[in-house]
């Protein structure tokens, strides 16, 4: 996508990962007509179509807010001021369908165009989210990843766990604190005291459809 170009110092690998996923969201919002904002997307989604939309766009804009602040050595790198991100989101929801699209297309090439300019040595940086909580400069790609395919799939439209790549599905799987065990094309995963055995998609979206997920959720375990 524009402002792809190699970002210097940054994750190469989640920074791929974030301008795929970014791409599989765009082109599954592309298929939702205007009249389906309002029609409910996925039976297991956190939200409605409107608020996934919105927050996409909103994140990747306080992503790149905090891309820039450290760009520009500001004294307080932050993603957004304290209360900011959630008052955007609701707002955000209510735009029409067009500004809504516009919205998510605007702030992608926003944040790849930041991680593209960032120094080397600002890689290393680190800022607040909204809630004051610290932040990492060279976290917000996975972050980006993560939130993208997953909304996906959340939009109802058609996305699949299916086409997550494989390092997408794992790390999904080991951030709920699960260890994997590979057995050729299927896991046992070791989760919650129990044991589950599957593809890595199917896998992946039982667990992350988990009640009361948590979005930014650090990874605890190791793949063996």
């Amino acid at each position: 996508m524009t402002g792809a170009r190699t970002a210097l110092g940054g994750p190469t690998g989640d920074l791929l990962l974030a301008y795929r996923g970014t791409a599989y969201f765009l082109r599954w919002l592309a298929q939702l007509p205007e009249r389906g904002y309002d029609q409910p997307g996925h039976p297991a989604a956190p939200a409605d179509r409107r608020t996934i939309i919105a927050t996409v766009g909103y994140d990747a804009r306080g992503w790149a807010n905090l891309a820039e602040s450290l760009r520009e050595e500001r004294p307080l790198a932050a993603t957004y001021a304290p209360g900011e991100r959630a008052a955007a989101i609701v707002t955000g929801a209510t735009l029409p369908p067009r500004a809504l699209r516009h919205l998510v297309e605007h702030s992608a090439v926003h944040l790849a165009v930041e991680w593209r300019d960032l120094p080397v040595a600002a890689w290393n940086g680190f800022g607040v989210d909204d809630r004051g909580a610290p932040i990492a400069i060279a976290r917000t790609p996975w972050l980006r990843a993560r939130q993208t395919w997953l909304a996906a799939v959340d939009l109802g439209t058609g996305g699949s766990f299916s086409d997550f790549p494989t390092e997408v599905l794992d790390r999904l799987i080991l951030e709920t604190g699960a260890t994997i065990t590979r057995r050729g094309d299927e896991y046992d995963v070791t989760w919650r005291d129990s044991t589950l055995t599957g593809t890595p998609s199917a896998i992946a979206r039982r667990m992350s459809r988990a009640p009361n997920r948590q979005p930014h959720q650090t990874a605890l375990a190791k793949v063996s």
